[in-house]
């Protein structure tokens, strides 16, 4: 009877969506991309994928107008494109099940779109049209418009929010990265303004990585279709921090503690065992510094974790605490306590856990073809080398003591951007 009822189950089971199945981790492929003919490409699972990769993003914003390159990406999937109405775009791209989205980061805008094989043609014939030619009609702007001031609105009333937000106007003073959009400066965003930043970003050549299928007729289509030279990340450190202690206000309870300076760079001989420093300091989770310390012996907060960011050209070390405004000054007192006690030593258990601890997720991470072809892009556009991750391995695995501790004294010594925001 059970054997009966199971197969009327298994009769009765939904094919899974290929769709979903090409997001998911396999064994059955590799854990690099192949690049031929300036194409990063894997195998895929019945539904074809396209990411492109274009040099520019919000940093092309013009200044007091921040928000401009999310305005114009939100609205070219919406608005239509020549020829094609809104109304008419949507219905087809359901019709064909089609998933694209266009996507701005800090420097670069990636493209991406999903498709069955039998509807190729017709697919990236829409997605050069979005790309090459959007209609930015004036309702659909206006109605993403709208949306992007009522998300700000909402981020405003986050306090972890304005403290990232009151750091990077301190520390990347004088530079483009330290303004954040306002609804004053999404009001002021005109068409003219989205037109330019869609020339300096989408007249580049992409770079391009394909998941599945892709006839070398369309692939070649696409790549004929951008001209322009494709430029590498030139961000470097900030050019003037300002440091010291900034304070906001809150519109909730709760207060946020957040600390920031510049740390070494991927290219620093020290990089490794900054990575393994921060896991020790706060980004380890319970087996870290600041959380043992902060939260579970102290008390004093809800949250204590530290951060680490780097790229060749730069890096910057940060601490992060959420607590209640009664216990911000003993927070404070209690995050000294643990750098210095940082500065005296760090235990071997310490460094073994965190180098274990950087292996086992190197096991893990980029585990989808889409990942993976992602990854592989990022280290193009900031000229790191694909071959950088085992040798970061390497690195990690020969760590010792001593070198772990340099990096802690280094990341948490000198000069830092103090924001308090204080909660009600």
């Amino acid at each position: 009877m059970c054997l009966i009822f199971a197969l009327l189950l298994l009769s009765c089971a939904t094919a899974p969506d290929p769709r979903v199945l090409a997001d998911m981790p396999s064994t059955a492929v590799p854990r690099t991309a192949s690049f031929k003919e300036g194409i990063y490409s894997m195998p895929g699972t019945g539904v074809t994928q396209i990411i492109l990769l274009f040099p520019g993003g919000t940093l092309l914003d013009p200044k007091g107008k921040e928000g401009a390159a999310e305005l114009l990406c939100s609205s070219m999937i919406t608005g239509g494109a020549s020829g094609i109405s809104p109304d008419d775009m949507d219905k087809e791209l359901d019709s064909l099940v089609v998933d694209i989205s266009v996507a701005p980061q800090r420097e670069y805008t990636i493209v991406s779109m999903s498709f069955l094989p039998d509807v190729e043609d017709r697919a990236v014939y829409l997605m050069n049209s979005i790309i090459t030619s959007p209609d930015l009609n004036t309702q659909v702007v206006e109605l993403n418009r709208s949306l992007m001031k009522q998300s700000i609105i909402q981020k405003n009333e986050s306090a972890v929010e304005q403290a990232f937000m009151t750091f990077r106007k301190h520390y990347y003073r004088g530079d483009p990265r330290q303004e954040s959009p306002t609804e004053e400066s999404v009001g002021k965003i005109t068409t003219g303004d989205m037109q330019k930043i869609h020339r300096n970003i989408f007249s580049a050549k992409p770079m391009m990585g394909v998941i599945g299928k892709l006839s070398t007729k369309n692939a070649a289509l696409i790549k004929d279709t951008f001209k322009g030279q494709f430029k590498t990340s030139e961000l470097g450190y900030p050019p003037s921090p300002e440091y010291g202690l900034f304070q906001g206000q809150a519109v909730q309870k709760h207060c946020v503690l957040t600390m920031a300076r510049q740390a070494p760079d991927m290219k620093d001989k020290s990089y490794a065992a900054c990575v393994a420093a921060d896991l020790i300091i706060g980004s380890g989770g319970f087996n870290s510094m600041l959380v043992k310390e902060v939260r579970t012996k102290q008390g004093l907060a809800y949250s204590a974790n530290s951060f680490y960011q780097a790229k060749p050209l730069w890096g910057v070390f940060g601490i992060i605490v959420v607590t209640e405004p009664a216990e911000l000054e003993n927070v404070r007192q209690s995050i000294k306590g643990v750098l210095h006690n940082i500065s005296q030593g760090i235990s071997e258990a310490d460094v073994a856990w965190a180098k274990q601890t950087i292996l086992n997720r190197a096991a893990t991470e980029y585990s989808t073809p889409h990942e993976i072809i992602s990854h592989a892009m990022d280290y193009v556009f900031y000229d790191i080398a694909q071959d950088y991750d085992g040798k970061f391995l390497k690195e990690v695995a020969s760590l010792d003591v001593t070198a772990v501790q340099q990096a802690a004294i280094h990341l948490s010594q000198g000069q830092w951007v103090e924001v308090i925001i204080n909660g009600k």
